[in-house]
């Protein structure tokens, strides 16, 4: 099944899925157990929270587009 690129329904489920990863990444880092793999794939999901929060900022992405997974009030270290 080919995801539906117009509704930007895709573009939150990445989202919803770098939220877990980072999580997650911050239970093994508290644990000492951080790999360098593990912190690639930190910064590429903190990119990517960066660059769609910027796009919705500067009006780029229609608000009908996204869910209000960017409105949560979410720290990311």
């Amino acid at each position: 099944m080919e995801p539906n690129i117009e509704n930007g329904v895709w573009l939150d489920e990445i989202a919803a899925l770098c939220i877990t990863t980072l999580s997650r990444l911050n239970n093994k880092l508290q644990q000492g157990d951080i790999s360098q793999n593990d912190s690639v794939l930190r910064e590429i999901c903190l990119g990517y929270l960066y660059m769609l929060t910027v796009c919705n900022e500067e009006g780029v992405l229609p608000q009908s587009i996204l869910s209000n997974n960017l409105n949560k009030n979410i720290t990311i270290h």
